[in-house]
């Protein structure tokens, strides 16, 4: 029961900003019967909460009848500080420990330090500038509302992406719909484009500073957009391709902040859901429960975000003032919080949308020797997908290479031709070699097998005298080959060249014709001084290149190197 005293300072203090015909002591409450309470501007609501606030009462409108204030004691909540703090720790743990096992992927560096460092500044620094521009939102609209603002509770997520964001349950009502609406949508509003201007600046850094290493090594090694960012951005971010760690803090944002866009609980969205729907909410918060448990199927740690929204609580707060209506300029904002939500939201955060290129290799055999273990080549990739793509290049056993070319993102529709520069020499050893090169974008690759023959040039076998032999030809000419050795040898005859390659040696007068990129001619012949081996040829195609090897078995060699011509 209010005492008499307290009963006329808040009759004092209520009839300040509001004409009253009678007043009600209920319990522990007063009701005031207010006539045309929406004659009067929801100012003078704000001011008289922020008054009785000073005496230790609260008051609210009841939502049953529009004529109505009821004045109850303040309760005092509870701030859970310590639990706070808790949460805190843990999420900014498993951020950075998300940050740091993405960025050794990304990088490739061995350097425990220089990973912590990169880590810091491209990832968890990102990532925190994000939520705190979430909060500054949510401060600027507290604040503008004459609200006092309390610290978030934040949601780790150890098990994938480091986190889910943060809910603010504030330590007092909201005055009117309005502050609710724009505590919700500042904060959303405020995160997404922080999180944008992160995407995008680390996509083009994405462009110009690929992974080292083709797949991430994370809880997810795919990564996709969220859902309506893949039709209408799908030409400037690499959807498919590893985002720079800086681009995948500003992807996280966005996902985060959509999140915090569902129409649940405390939740932003939550909160802007029951300014508009008042308890009814509650109906979207059950909804969104169902969704996020059914989701979490594919991705578990959907279900941390349930369990925190089901803790702080399904029911959305309602505003002290949920008589005046909302204007044109707050429904705007609500509209700008749900195109968030569509925008943002990735019901598998690391799904993989469809991803298809070509590749086509310009030459697949070499010859190399002691002085000369470089090898180049070019590799063609074909963008058939419907996104844009930055590919990335291994080579396998892994040997140092240069990779150049005219960009490193390719359009849909777009080929784009990669030039490497290898250097094989700690890879090597005598006889046939085999490489891979690997190219990826996402969780697509395609590899393409590379045979290399290292041999020793000898001085005791040699082709027209020459070791190595370049000889020009014209396509369908007729030309020879002498092998001469030194002493007498067990030889083996190979010819290695291009794909399109076709031609005809002759035995005994007779051409047979071979359209074989590799094949022997004679697996094993015995060559004498006085009896050279001649070898009639004939191109019948113009491949990219052609040679003929001649080796022994401990692989000294001659080869002769094939220019054919129109």
């Amino acid at each position: 029961m209010i005492d008499s005293e307290k009963q006329n300072l808040l009759k004092s203090a209520i009839g300040k900003y509001y004409e009253f015909s009678a007043v009600d002591p209920i319990g522990e409450s007063l009701v005031f019967r207010i006539e045309t309470f929406d004659h009067y501007p929801e100012q003078y609501f704000d001011a008289m909460v922020k008054e009785l606030d000073k005496l230790g009462f609260l008051a609210f409108t009841n939502a049953g009848t529009d004529n109505e204030i009821v004045v109850v004691r303040r309760p005092e909540l509870s701030n859970n500080l310590k639990m706070k703090v808790i949460l805190f720790i843990a999420t900014v743990a498993s951020v950075f420990y998300f940050g740091y096992t993405y960025q050794v992927s990304y990088s490739g560096l061995n350097n425990p330090l220089e990973n912590i460092a990169y880590d810091l500044v491209f990832f968890v620094l990102p990532i925190s500038v994000i939520l705190a521009g979430r909060e500054v939102g949510k401060y600027v609209a507290l604040k503008k509302n004459g609200m006092s603002y309390s610290l978030p509770i934040f949601v780790p997520d150890p098990l994938g992406i480091g986190t889910m964001g943060i809910i603010n349950t504030p330590n007092r009502p909201y005055i009117s719909r309005k502050a609710m609406v724009e505590s919700g949508s500042y904060s959303l509003i405020f995160g997404f484009l922080i999180s944008i201007v992160f995407l995008l600046i680390g996509s083009f850094l994405t462009f110009y500073f690929p992974p080292m290493a083709p797949i991430v090594n994370t809880p997810a090694e795919t990564i996709g957009t969220p859902l309506i960012m893949q039709f209408v951005g799908n030409r400037l971010i690499p959807s498919n391709g590893i985002l720079d760690p800086l681009a995948f803090a500003g992807w996280i944002g966005i996902v985060t902040t959509s999140l915090n866009a569902l129409p649940l609980g405390f939740l932003d969205g939550g909160i802007i859901s029951s300014t508009i729907m008042g308890r009814r909410a509650i109906y979207f918060s059950y909804l969104s429960i169902m969704v996020i448990i059914g989701l979490g199927i594919l991705y578990p740690p959907w279900i941390i975000l349930a369990v925190f929204a089901l803790l702080v609580g399904l029911r959305g707060p309602q505003a002290l003032n949920n008589i005046t209506k909302i204007r044109l300029n707050t429904k705007m904002l609500v509209a700008i919080s749900f195109t968030i939500l569509l925008v943002g939201i990735a019901p598998f955060p690391f799904h993989a949308s469809a991803n298809k290129f070509q590749t086509d290799i310009s030459q697949q055999y070499f010859v190399v020797y002691s002085n000369q273990q470089d090898i180049n080549f070019n590799i063609s990739v074909n963008n058939i997908g419907q996104s844009t793509i930055v590919p990335a290049f291994e080579i396998t056993p892994t040997v140092s290479f240069i990779l150049s070319g005219a960009s490193r993102s390719i359009a849909p529709g777009k080929m784009i031709t990669y030039t490497l520069e290898a250097n094989l020499s700690n890879q090597l050893s005598l006889g046939f070699n085999h490489f891979y090169t690997t190219v990826y974008s996402g969780s697509y690759s395609q590899t393409l097998e590379i045979l290399v023959l290292d041999v020793n040039l000898s001085n005791s076998v040699a082709f027209n005298n020459n070791n190595p032999y370049n000889i020009p030809v014209k396509e369908n000419e007729t030309f020879n080959l002498t092998l001469k050795v030194s002493a007498p040898e067990n030889v083996s005859i190979l010819s290695m060249g291009g794909p399109n390659l076709t031609f005809s040696y002759f035995v005994e007068s007779h051409p047979i014709t071979l359209n074989k990129s590799i094949e022997y001619l004679f697996p094993q012949i015995l060559v004498t001084p006085s009896n050279p081996l001649k070898l009639s040829l004939r191109a019948d195609s113009i491949p990219s290149y052609w040679y003929i090897v001649a080796y022994d078995g401990n692989y000294n060699a001659t080869y002769a190197k094939i220019n054919v011509t129109r």
